[in-house]
């Protein structure tokens, strides 16, 4: 798990704060939301299910 603040972020290649996701680590899950819209709903994901979506990015599972 790389962070557990508890607190909103955005990832560091929206650097201008255009549409993207803000994600939020807990002890026991992982949120994400967009920034744009945040009253529009949250995903919420159980660790084990973050981990494997970020290994589907990195392998290339989901490039367009």
């Amino acid at each position: 798990m790389p962070r557990t603040t508890g607190e909103w972020f955005l990832p560091r290649r929206s650097a201008n704060s255009a549409t993207c996701v803000q994600t939020k680590f807990t002890e026991d899950a992982v949120y994400v939301r967009n920034n744009r819209r945040p009253d529009a709903g949250t995903v919420v994901f159980d660790h084990t299910e973050w981990a494997m979506f970020v290994a589907g990015v990195k392998d290339g599972d989901y490039d367009l």
